[in-house]
């Protein structure tokens, strides 16, 4: 984390703010606004410079060490972050986000259209006596969730943030603070993370403001193939089983068969806490976490998956609280998601049960007059679309072949477009589903209007989740197994494309 002219620090000399024409705080005076406390930070920090380096060491509670590089040239970043077995990165390629997962895969990190609605924020300042005297600025939404900063008035340094989300706020405090190379900021971050349950230290060990080369801010080509196919083959059927909810692909760990969702709603490959402990595979870094529910997760790596004749070797993979039966003869003991999609182009034939993948520079799109090409945005792991439900344009649908219904709406779509959701209580009322973390909630809503790319439906039943703190994140929503398994699902992640071609029953359906 690249922490910059946002630091706090001892008090300066009053001689030295004159200098600088920043005046220090005066309980006398009115409270100032946020651009000129913005300015007085950056006059008192000194200016980024357009080209340095930074090396930060971060020791977690539980015991993780990460060591992050940071190099900046101009509208050029890139951060690595190295912690024991895993490596991932991020950065800009110019104004063009990246990021590399732990098994070194590299997406770009494209953004909304930014034709949906945002949520608004309220920004004010009000003057405080604690934890210093100064000023606390505070961007916060209608349900009270944001950002807070506690700014201290007579040396204009940031003293504390508070992120305030749904599942824990985390609070971030900076001192040690110096000059360093002509810029002024904190050497030492402390974090209280409630939202995953850990507290960290970040020491900025180096920092020069010059000598990075082209190379150090490059975005970086892909690290391996994680998903390699048999010699002379380029086309293969996975061992797939269709359930009324999900599609089932029988994988092998360590000889041991095991029922792997494929599923795109997951934004990487996780395994079940208990089977990894009974394959003894190792656990780092275990923190809690938030989806249906809280759970406790950790990273492991998995020395070979093999999915039909499809291998996989030194995989990082999530561990998550799974091991549920959704089948008489089945028992989901991991999730098949971004990781093993994103190298593949994929077709999930509903119709004939029959999901076959290639090499992603392989996939031919499919052609037919009925062909509905669909944009899909995967910075998140999952493919995010555009729809407009009941009237209301959203950017964060998840097109989820793990969602065991036609639409599931979350509460940051509700918070937006309450005028768009419908109450509809059919026989039986609420819903009781269950995901990552615990069961879930939902309440039947009616679905008068559904427009995704060239599909137009109606007249059927979705459901809003009822907790506010369940599947939290900002997305819109979900569209589930209901709504898809009326197509042939074509996924071409390396160019962001999602093809639906109607099958039978959803010709039928659309009135094809």
């Amino acid at each position: 984390m690249t922490i910059g002219a946002r630091r706090c620090g001892p008090v300066l000399a009053l001689p030295l703010l004159l200098a600088l024409g920043v005046p220090a705080f005066s309980a006398g005076e009115g409270v100032p606004d946020v651009a000129t406390i913005r300015a007085h930070i950056r006059a008192v920090a000194g200016d980024l410079p357009a080209v340095y380096r930074e090396t930060d060491e971060t020791l977690s509670s539980n015991g993780t060490k990460t060591v992050e590089k940071v190099f900046i040239s101009g509208p050029n970043r890139r951060y690595t972050f190295d912690s024991g077995q895993f490596h991932n990165e991020r950065g800009f390629d110019g104004h063009v986000a990246w990021h590399m997962n732990d098994n070194g895969q590299v997406v770009v990190d494209e953004p909304d259209p930014g034709l949906a609605s945002r949520e608004q924020t309220t920004t004010t300042v009000t003057a405080i006596r604690t934890p210093v005297e100064g000023y606390l600025i505070a961007s916060l939404g209608t349900n009270g969730r944001g950002m807070k900063e506690y700014i201290d008035g007579r040396t204009w340094h940031t003293v504390r943030r508070e992120q305030i989300m749904t599942n824990g706020t985390i609070v971030t405090m900076f001192d040690d603070v110096r000059l360093d190379h002509g810029r002024t900021f904190a050497h030492h971050v402390h974090t209280d993370n409630g939202y995953s349950h850990t507290s960290t230290d970040l020491h900025v060990i180096d920092y020069a403001a010059d000598d990075v080369s082209v190379a150090d801010v490059a975005m970086p080509k892909p690290r391996r193939a994680l998903v390699a196919f048999p010699a002379g083959v380029s086309s293969v059927d996975l061992p797939a089983k269709f359930g009324r909810n999900h599609i089932y692909v029988r994988v092998t760990i360590a000889g041991r068969g095991l029922d792997f969702v494929l599923d795109s709603g997951a934004s990487g490959i996780t395994i079940d806490s208990t089977v990894a402990r009974e394959l003894g595979l190792p656990a780092f870094q275990e923190h809690s976490a938030v989806m249906a529910g809280r759970y406790t997760t950790a990273r492991t790596i998995v020395p070979e998956i093999r999915v039909g004749s499809l291998v996989m070797r030194d995989v990082a993979a999530q561990e998550i609280p799974q091991g549920w039966k959704t089948a008489d003869d089945v028992k989901e003991v991991g999730l098949l998601g971004f990781d093993f999609l994103e190298e593949l182009g994929v077709t999930i034939d509903y119709e004939n049960k029959r999901v076959t993948v290639v090499p992603g520079a392989s996939y031919v799109p499919p052609a037919g007059r009925d062909t509905i090409p669909l944009d899909v945005r995967l910075s998140s792991g999952q493919p995010r679309a555009t729809m407009t439900l009941n009237g209301a344009l959203g950017e964060r649908w998840i097109l989820d072949t793990g969602g065991s219904t036609s639409v599931i709406v979350f509460d940051y779509f509700v918070r937006r477009h309450p005028e768009a959701v419908h109450d509809a209580p059919p026989a039986g009322g609420h819903r009781h589903m269950y995901g990552i973390g615990g069961e879930i909630e939902a309440a039947p809503v009616r679905i008068d209007s559904l427009q995704l790319a060239g599909v137009n439906l109606s007249g059927f039943t979705g459901y809003r989740v009822v907790g506010k703190s369940t599947y939290a994140q900002n997305d819109d929503g979900i569209v589930g197994v209901d709504f898809l398994r009326l197509f042939t699902l074509g996924f071409d992640y390396p160019h962001s494309k999602i093809y639906l071609v109607p099958n039978t029953v959803g010709r039928a359906t659309m009135g094809i």
